[in-house]
């Protein structure tokens, strides 16, 4: 399996949405209140997903920035590794994905583009997971959720 399929773990996908969904049937609010929740509940589904599977992370990360040091060690460039950047452009398609489906299900927009939007989830949440990875500190991503969710608001509107 490829470092960027481990990374994005698209098969953790369905599992996110049908929390999504799930949080959208039984949710009496709309609008702003209704995509924090419908946010909280995706990114509550797959950390667990995450959290299971911790070696698999540090060997995703490990040829990730393997991959990285053989490309920026000769040259000092500042061109991006094409396997690199597909690896987060995959993350950054699902994020938008799981971004659209929150907006659309609570009647919402977002503010800003939602590749935006998308690339931000996927620095705060792929840093935390490495935080994570380094100091097993549950509280911390739980603190991290808890604040990316309520940025992720400020990015929206009701439609």
């Amino acid at each position: 399996m490829s470092a960027s399929r481990e990374l994005t773990e698209i098969s953790l996908r369905p599992a996110v949405c049908d929390a999504v969904e799930q949080a959208a049937a039984s949710c009496d609010a709309g609008g702003v209140r209704a995509l924090r929740v419908f946010l909280h509940a995706g990114l509550s589904t797959y950390w667990p997903l995450i959290k299971a599977a911790p070696t698999k992370r540090i060997a995703a990360y490990e040829a990730a920035l393997q991959t990285l040091r053989l490309r920026w060690a000769p040259s000092g460039d500042t061109i991006g590794d094409p396997t690199a950047v597909a690896m987060f452009r995959e993350m950054d398609d699902e994020a938008a994905d799981f971004l659209g489906l929150c907006a659309r299900l609570s009647g919402t927009q977002w503010l800003e583009p939602v590749d935006s939007v998308a690339g931000y989830l996927v620095s705060v949440f792929h840093g935390a997971v490495l935080r994570w990875l380094a100091d097993g500190n549950d509280e911390t991503i739980l603190v991290v959720i808890d604040d990316l969710v309520g940025c992720l608001t400020l990015k929206a509107v009701e439609s």
